[in-house]
């Protein structure tokens, strides 16, 4: 009886869990059509070094639904900023490992440029000649001159309004090899 009743509850969980993903096919008409269910466009990242805002593009309508659709659906919760990108910033959100089965569309913006504080979407080389958008990985930007290398590579989507010295202390903490000895965790919540 104690057997089934753990896999009644099991099952029970995983009916629960919300489906992140987007049929791979259909990620473009999906975000144009959800766009009107996710007007916000102010996020707060809470970390244990501090808080800070990031506001988010209406000039890059996919990339930004996506990620508030995300927010709200609660997949941003107690994530890591699980790399120290050497000398120009840190990186955060689904890992390798947990990555979901579609990528975004690219939405590469002439005046959205990687500069100091801006948040741009990461991807994947493989089989990814569009270079589109991981679903779910995301980097923010601490050094413009650094950074420069990233235009029209990854697609920025926003930028730090307030708490960007919450970032930097992230940057210094200790790290051997692009990992943090001890990875920030962060939840991200809708502002606005």
């Amino acid at each position: 009886m104690y057997k089934l009743s753990c896999l009644f509850l099991g099952l029970f969980l995983v009916s629960c869990q919300e489906n992140w993903n987007i049929d791979p096919l259909r990620v473009k008409e999906f975000l144009i059509k959800e766009s009107k269910n996710y007007p916000e466009r102010m996020v707060e990242f809470e970390t244990r070094l501090g808080n800070f805002q990031i506001e988010l593009s209406n000039k890059t309508p996919l990339t930004t639904t996506n990620f508030i659709r995300l927010v709200k659906l609660g997949y941003f919760k107690d994530r890591y900023f699980y790399r120290n990108i050497y000398d120009s910033g840190m990186q955060g959100g689904g890992e390798y490992k947990d990555r979901l089965d579609y990528l975004v569309p690219a939405e590469y913006v002439d005046e959205l440029r990687p500069v100091r504080g801006t948040i741009a979407m990461a991807r994947y080389d493989e089989g990814n000649p569009e270079k589109a958008s991981s679903s779910t990985e995301f980097f923010i930007v601490t050094d413009t001159e650094e950074a420069k290398r990233y235009y029209n590579n990854y697609v920025v989507f926003g930028k730090v309004i307030s708490g960007i010295s919450v970032l930097d202390s992230m940057k210094k903490q200790r790290s051997f090899f692009e990992k943090p000895v001890v990875p920030v965790k962060f939840s991200i919540k809708v502002v606005r």
